[in-house]
């Protein structure tokens, strides 16, 4: 059966300033706030949603071996080689919850009740390190030429990963666990060097770490519920290319 997609949801997907019940925010939708206001409130008060992004089949056949692997060691209660590799001594966290918190529709979950907020984010996993202290990681495939050694060989600078990271790590402690300053990026970066394909794709692998703060979330969440509780519209934000092409083509 082929996707269709329906540009606008139902009433229950959208914000409703009267209801009781705790609207759920995912991590994306932070991240579409962070991005831009206005499409923000399009999305989540008007209910106009956006296209969805292509599924890549390569990156989630990388991620599902990933997690594969990671379970293994968890079943052995040791590092994988990667942070061998890289003489970290920190191994796979073992929770009850580790499958829910890997399941992006529920996530690892906070309930803020400030704002009647349930926010969300599905994790790719979740390492221990030798001090007790959760680390975050996230799964990453590409294909470049160039080596990924560090922030700067990611897509600007690793930014968008970095708050991704950081999301994650501030849903963990308002649960109450320790958790580490530092994440990692797992990058599986394609080799086309290669002189032929054969019938094997082969991967550089490479761990680039991030200094995470999660100061900037709270302030962040606050304003996402002002900007809910308005009835007009917020002013497009600068840069934001989706907004340039709606109010070009469609004055909207």
């Amino acid at each position: 059966m082929s996707y269709e997609y329906r540009p606008l949801v139902g009433e229950n997907y959208r914000y409703n300033t009267n209801s009781e019940k705790p609207f759920k925010l995912s991590r994306s939708k932070i991240e579409l706030f962070y991005k831009c206001s206005r499409c923000f409130f399009k999305e989540v008060k008007l209910g106009l949603r956006q296209p969805p992004m292509p599924s890549w089949a390569i990156n989630s056949a990388v991620d599902a071996l990933l997690k594969k692997e990671m379970d293994f060691c968890r079943k052995e209660d040791r590092p994988h080689g990667i942070f061998k590799e890289n003489n970290l001594n920190i191994k796979p966290f073992h929770h009850q919850d580790i499958e829910k918190w890997q399941n992006p529709f529920t996530g690892i979950q906070f309930l803020d009740e400030e704002h009647n907020f349930l926010l969300y984010g599905g994790v790719d996993d979740i390492m221990e390190d030798e001090n007790g202290q959760l680390v975050v990681i996230d799964f990453k495939a590409t294909a470049k030429a160039a080596e990924i050694l560090s922030q700067s060989d990611v897509y600007d600078n690793g930014a968008p990963y970095k708050r991704q990271l950081e999301i994650y790590s501030w849903l963990l402690q308002k649960n109450n666990f320790d958790v580490s300053s530092i994440g990692y990026l797992l990058y599986y970066n394609g080799d086309a060097s290669k002189a032929h394909l054969g019938k094997e794709m082969h991967f550089r692998r490479t761990l680039v770490s991030f200094e995470l703060n999660m100061e900037w979330i709270s302030p962040l969440i606050n304003d996402m519920h002002a900007c809910l509780q308005e009835d007009q519209m917020p002013s497009q934000s600068e840069g934001c290319e989706k907004c340039l092409y709606l109010e070009t083509a469609f004055k909207l």
